[in-house]
């Protein structure tokens, strides 16, 4: 019987130990499939009547590709948005926002991670990192000197920027954070099942609950009470894990993706008004 016991513990072992020797190619590959999408669409911000540049912004060896769009030259004040998306979109989802933004005298860049849309593969946690850098050095260059520039992060887009964000120098005049799970564990459980104890063994690579903890400029959190994907809690746990300076708006009934798809004021409009009013905060 010892016997038996001593076999079945050294295969267990065994097991253990190969699936740690495994683990980090395992994880590659589920990082390259998870984060990546398809090519983009065919909308640009010309689609809804918009003067834009498409740029090709350098992280590392890849190419970001990226969509920009200026205010008008008469607004006043002037901002300017850096929108991070959300997973398996493409920055051509992303034009009525651009059109809206640019309607209420707001500048944006939206840009495709490594591994999505048109830009180089591949799309993993490391690569998105630098490619959050290398688009905020970008979007700060162009619009620091004549507009109020905030950063806003959108589903899994707040991962790749809470990731970053300490690294953004001179730090934005405020940060949004819309619909964002809580942790990327939070989410293996909630959205894909999988039972907690599991997901504890996932390396915490995005966390956004820990990400927030550290200063920051002032913060927006926006979640919907209906958001089914990333249900509010997550969206709470995070503005309690923030210092200040910070605001909380709960929207009503809207659905995950109403940040773009369909009639999109309602979900914009606190964001708007944030981005306008920010130095109440400071």
């Amino acid at each position: 019987m010892w016997r038996g016991y001593r076999n079945t513990a050294i295969v267990v072992v065994t097991l253990v130990l190969l699936l740690l020797a495994l683990a980090p190619l395992l994880l590659e590959r589920l990082e390259r499939a998870m984060i990546s999408s398809g090519p983009n669409g065919p909308q640009t911000p010309a689609t809804v009547g918009l003067a834009y540049e498409r740029l090709k912004i350098p992280s590392d060896s890849r190419l970001l590709d990226t969509y920009l769009v200026e205010a008008p030259s008469n607004c006043q004040p002037r901002a300017a948005l850096l929108i991070f998306h959300g997973v398996g979109e493409t920055i051509s989802q992303w034009v009525s926002v651009q059109r809206l933004l640019h309607d209420h005298c707001i500048s944006s860049v939206v840009f495709d991670y490594s591994g999505n849309g048109d830009s180089s593969p591949p799309g993993t946690v490391r690569n998105l990192h630098q490619d959050a850098v290398a688009a905020y050095v970008l979007f700060h260059t162009r619009f620091a000197a004549t507009s109020r520039v905030c950063t806003l992060g959108f589903s899994m887009g707040n991962a790749v920027l809470l990731d970053a964000y300490t690294e953004f120098h001179p730090a934005p005049t405020c940060m949004v954070v819309g619909g964002a799970f809580s942790s990327a564990r939070d989410g293996a459980v909630h959205a894909w099942g999988i039972p907690a104890w599991m997901a504890r063994a996932l390396p915490d690579q995005w966390n956004n609950v820990a990400a927030i903890s550290h200063s920051h400029p002032p913060l927006l959190v926006v979640h919907s009470d209906a958001d089914h994907a990333n249900p509010i809690w997550m969206g709470d746990h995070i503005y309690q894990a923030a210092p200040e300076p910070k605001r909380l708006v709960i929207l009503h009934g809207l659905p995950h993706n109403a940040a773009y798809k369909g009639p999109i004021e309602q979900w914009w409009d606190p964001v708007i008004t944030f981005i306008k009013d920010v130095e109440i905060l400071r």
